[in-house]
């Protein structure tokens, strides 16, 4: 089924009063027993699928050198705290052109600076809408392959 108007959509994360980016409430509610795959499915959007991604959330306070925090104290926080994504994949991709290979380590070559790459990541997570449906299809297989894997393991 193809995306449409008028199925429901949750919106991922939004910004607070004091500009720090949380998880929306109604994504937490459908992603939260999922903890942290809820969040490396985050990176994934943010990225595209390349397994590293799923780490783009995963921010601690201070270890930014070349780029402002948000505002917030991260330790990669669990989906009910303030988010910030890597400065990792920003000051690859401002190092790079957009013929770089891998491809997933291109930028724009335009000589734009890490911050301008890691607000282009903040503004995504914020702006990000799914379908409902969506969001229950990934988190409906995850706990599928989780029930898999422990029979799996329970039958060795």
């Amino acid at each position: 089924m193809p995306v449409s108007r008028k199925e429901e959509w949750v919106q991922v994360a939004e910004l607070d009063e004091t500009d720090q980016i949380w998880f929306t409430a109604q994504f937490r509610a459908i992603m939260g027993k999922l903890g942290w795959q809820a969040k490396a499915f985050v990176g994934h959007l943010l990225g595209l699928w390349y397994d590293a991604f799923e780490h783009m959330l995963d921010y601690t306070s201070g270890e930014a050198i070349f780029s402002e925090d948000q505002p917030g104290v991260f330790d990669r926080n669990d989906l009910d705290g303030p988010q910030d994504v890597v400065e990792y994949w920003a000051k690859i991709w401002s190092e790079n052109d957009k013929f770089y290979k891998p491809p997933h380590e291109a930028g724009t070559g335009l000589g734009l600076d890490v911050s301008w790459y890691r607000d282009i990541l903040r503004a995504k997570l914020v702006s990000l809408r799914i379908p409902k449906r969506v969001l229950v299809a990934y988190r409906d297989r995850i706990f599928g392959e989780i029930q898999r894997m422990e029979a799996a393991f329970e039958n060795e």
